[in-house]
């Protein structure tokens, strides 16, 4: 790491934060290089060998240290550490800020154009497993909070950096330990976060939706049963093809289509940007059954996978299993599912779509849930979040967003937190970012990255 992250020098204090404090170039390139260097770490969850965040939270800490800001490192198991940081405010009546950021990753996968964990930098763009999911942010908002102590930026409220473990299995050893068994570290009255802030080109406009509101998870396991045999003799009907085919029906199905009062507020904020004959259309397919049609007709994309798994709840298969030998039928197969649910609905009526479409003879066993979330709308911090796009992207249109995955949101939120997704990228047009997410050749454009920075900078450094 380049000397100038690991330490800056110390410098007076400023009364308040204010909306003229400017971010210095030095700082931008800082946060690059940090971010690489998080890049550079393969914190993938599940450890394949014994690994875990704790080399990438302990880069944080001491990126934080080297600022004079104090840090702790939390775990419930040995190497999925948690980093824990809070800069002090003016007034401990003010409830604080927490920017979130989980510093683990999913598996890289094959065929990258560049290594997955080499950091390189081509033709404008920072490749890497995590660069968009979610190491950007974590880069920005260290780096954030590094400066607003370097620059003597003093906030209304303290600002909490936690750096999170296991968000990619689902929280349990990252946000939720914290959260359970940590949680005045943690408490806040707002949460910044993914998913939010980046370029969504649409009709010739710049949006920039802000997540108010994501899908609850619902995982679920189908079990069909039936006569053990030789594979030489089956019987008439087997256990793994009665699976299959309710397997084969979920998949071919669509689930009933369901208003959702945050979908909605984000299509009429899409609406009233769009305008003209676009912004018509867009009303027309507003109801969840004719915008389902409408997306169908499109070209396949990340936004149009995006929004159509807004409309309704669903269900994928991940996993199978039979008997594990080649020539016995068994007497059991089960497939895995991961289950999203809308907001507005519930994990029992969730689970009688599933019934509806998989038919008779099948179980159905809930295996664990969380409810969605929503943060409460029209809010001050909205506001704030939507003057900072503005303030970088005067053209920018601020929305509401929902999206239809789950992230540690769903946490922070158990503490009465108000979250938003806001983990903000200036995009070029062209570029299809939500398939991003997962995917081979995950990488970020390094002149947007830095101007989210920015966007995260104004929003902390607003007047109060």
């Amino acid at each position: 790491m380049p000397p100038e992250i690991d330490r800056l020098p110390p410098a007076p204090r400023r009364p308040s934060a204010g909306a003229s404090t400017e971010l210095p170039e030095q700082a931008l390139d800082e946060a690059v290089e940090l971010l690489r260097a998080l890049l550079r770490i393969d914190t993938t969850n599940p450890p394949p060998s014994g690994g875990g965040e704790r080399p990438a939270a302990e880069l944080c800490a001491v990126a934080l240290e080297g600022a004079g800001i104090a840090v702790e490192l939390l775990e419930q198991l040995p190497g999925r550490t948690n980093v824990v940081a809070r800069l002090s405010g003016r007034d401990p009546a003010v409830p604080p800020l927490l920017l979130g950021a989980h510093l683990d990753v999913v598996p890289a996968g094959d065929g990258w154009r560049h290594p997955p964990f080499e950091a390189v930098i081509d033709d404008g763009f920072l490749y890497g497993r995590g660069a968009v999911d979610m190491k950007h942010f974590a880069a920005q908002a260290v780096t954030a909070l590094r400066w607003l102590k370097k620059l003597g930026v003093v906030p209304a409220q303290d600002v909490i950096f936690a750096g999170v473990a296991d968000e990619e299995e689902g929280c349990g050893l990252g946000s939720a330990f914290l959260v359970e068994r940590h949680p005045e570290k943690v408490r806040a009255g707002v949460a910044l976060g993914e998913i939010g802030g980046f370029t969504l080109h649409l009709a010739g406009r710049r949006f920039y939706p802000i997540q108010i509101a994501e899908r609850g998870i619902a995982s679920l396991r189908l079990r069909a049963r039936g006569e053990m045999a030789h594979a030489s003799v089956p019987p008439p009907e087997t256990a793994v093809g009665r699976l299959a085919r309710a397997v084969g029906r979920l998949d071919e199905a669509a689930l009933p289509p369901h208003r959702s009062p945050p979908v909605e507020r984000m299509l009429a904020a899409l609406c009233r940007g769009i305008g003209g004959p676009a912004g018509a259309m867009a009303w027309i397919g507003a109801t969840p059954g004719l915008l389902r049609l409408l997306l169908s007709l499109t070209p396949d994309s990340g936004l149009r996978r995006s929004l159509l798994g807004l409309l309704s709840n669903g269900a994928t298969a991940t996993e199978l299993s039979g008997s594990g030998k080649r020539n016995v039928v068994p007497a059991e197969a089960s497939a895995g599912l991961d289950g999203r649910i809308l907001p507005g609905q519930t994990i029992e009526g969730f689970l009688e779509e599933i019934r509806a479409v998989v038919g008779p003879g099948i179980e159905v066993q809930l295996e664990r849930a969380a409810p969605p979330q929503v943060t409460r709308y029209p809010h001050p911090w909205f506001d704030r979040l939507a003057a900072a796009v503005k303030a970088v992207d005067p053209e920018g249109i601020p929305i509401p967003y929902a999206i239809p995955g789950f992230t540690d949101a769903g946490s922070w939120a158990r503490l009465g937190t108000a979250c938003f997704g806001f983990a903000p990228v200036v995009l070029p047009k062209g570029l299809d970012f939500p398939r991003l997410y997962h995917a081979v050749d995950e990488r970020i454009p390094v002149d947007g990255f830095r101007a989210g920075l920015r966007m995260l900078w104004a929003a902390l450094t607003a007047s109060d």
